[in-house]
C-alpha cells in the first residue's frame, strides 16, 4: 500500500528554484520534477527507509554509470597531468550516453584517492574536468595516473562535507568515520572503509535485508531514510532509470551511517523502529521544506541540475 504525497509545494519550489545549484545555467523553462508518491517504510535493523516513487510518466532520461562504464570499457579518468591537481581529475566518456557521476563515489589510485564532490554529467564522447576532493591525506605519488571507480558512495556526513565545506573538513570527516569504524591505514584513506571485511559483512546484512523488501517497480525514484526513527536525508531523482543504477550504492552509504549510530538497549531499538512504521507523508514534506539553501528545520539542501533541469535533489537534516 502506498500513501500519496500530493504536489509538494516546498520540494518542486526548490527544484524549479534560481537559487539551486547548477551544472549550467538555463534560461528555458523549467521542468518540474513534479510530485510523489510515498511507499510504506521498509526497516533493516536501526536503518528505515521510505521508497519515493515519481508520478510523471515514462519515458525516463538514461544515463551511464560509473561501474557500467568501467565493464563495458567506455570510461577513463585520469590526472589533469603528470603532476596532478589535488581538487580535479579529467574523466573521458567513451559512450553514446551521458555518464553521470554522483556526488560523494569514490575514484581509487593516481596519486591519491578521491571523491566527486558534486553530481556532475559528462555528455558523450566528452573529456571534462571534473572537481573532486582527496580522500587519502598521507599519498602524493604512483607510477599510474589512472583511476578505477570505487564502486561505492561516501556516507552522508562526508557528502555534506564536500557539497557545503571544504578540504580540511573532508579530511577531518574521513579520520573521524575511520576511527569510529575502527580502521585504519598509513595513507589514512577512507577505502579502508568500505574494504574493511567486517565492515562490509555487516554493510551486506543490512542491504540484504532492505532490498528484498523494497517494492519493485519502474517509478520508484528515490529515498527518503531515517536512523533510529529520524530522518536524517532523502535522495530523490527525476529519472527512475537513473536512481536504479545507484540505489545500491546509496544504501551502503545509509548503512555506514546507521552501523555508529546503533541503539544501546532493545527497548530503545524497538521505540525507534515503532517510530520509523509511523513515517507519514507529512514527515518528509517537514523534512524537504524551506527556501534557499536551507531546510524548513535548518538542515541543509542541495538541486543538481543539467542543461537546467533539475536532476537529483539531496537533503540533509540538521546537525547533531
Amino acid at each position: 500500500m502506498k500513501f500519496r504525497i500530493p504536489v509538494v509545494p516546498a520540494l518542486v519550489a526548490l527544484l524549479t528554484s534560481p537559487l539551486a545549484l547548477a551544472q549550467e545555467k538555463s534560461s528555458g523553462p523549467e521542468l518540474s520534477m513534479g510530485d510523489y508518491e510515498a511507499g510504506q517504510p521498509v526497516l533493516a535493523y536501526n536503518l528505515a527507509v521510505v521508497p519515493l516513487h515519481t508520478r510523471k510518466a515514462p519515458p525516463y532520461d538514461d544515463y551511464t554509470v560509473l561501474e557500467e562504464a568501467q565493464a563495458a570499457k567506455k570510461v577513463a579518468i585520469r590526472e589533469l597531468d603528470s603532476g596532478g591537481t589535488v581538487g580535479a581529475l579529467r574523466v573521458h566518456n567513451q559512450d553514446t550516453r551521458p555518464l553521470y557521476l554522483v556526488g560523494g563515489e569514490l575514484l581509487l589510485g593516481g596519486k591519491q584517492d578521491r571523491m566527486v564532490g558534486s553530481d556532475v554529467v559528462v555528455d558523450a564522447g566528452e573529456r571534462q574536468r571534473v572537481p573532486v576532493f582527496c580522500v587519502e591525506q598521507g599519498r602524493w605519488n604512483g607510477q599510474s595516473l589512472a583511476f578505477q571507480p570505487g564502486l561505492a558512495v561516501a556516507h552522508p556526513d562526508l557528502r555534506r562535507a564536500a557539497l557545503f565545506s571544504e578540504q580540511g573538513a573532508v579530511w577531518g570527516e574521513v579520520a573521524r568515520k575511520s576511527q569510529v569504524s575502527g580502521v585504519s591505514s598509513p595513507t589514512g584513506t577512507y577505502r579502508r572503509v568500505f574494504q574493511d571485511a567486517a565492515l562490509r559483512q555487516r554493510i551486506g546484512q543490512y542491504l540484504d535485508e532492505i532490498q528484498t523488501q523494497l517494492p519493485r517497480d519502474e517509478r520508484m525514484a528515490g529515498l527518503a531514510v531515517a536512523i533510529n526513527g529520524e530522518l536524517e536525508v532523502v535522495d530523490v531523482f527525476d529519472s527512475p532509470k537513473l536512481y536504479s543504477k545507484l540505489e545500491r550504492k546509496l544504501l551502503a552509504s545509509y548503512v555506514l551511517a546507521a552501523l555508529e549510530k546503533q541503539p544501546g538497549h532493545a527497548s530503545d531499538e524497538e521505540a525507534g523502529r515503532a517510530k520509523a512504521r509511523a513515517l507519514k507523508k507529512e514527515n518528509i514534506e517537514q523534512f524537504v521544506g524551506g527556501t534557499g539553501p536551507n531546510t524548513k528545520d535548518g538542515g541543509e539542501k542541495k538541486i543538481f541540475r543539467s542543461k537546467g533541469k533539475p536532476v537529483h535533489g539531496t537533503f540533509f537534516g540538521t546537525k547533531k
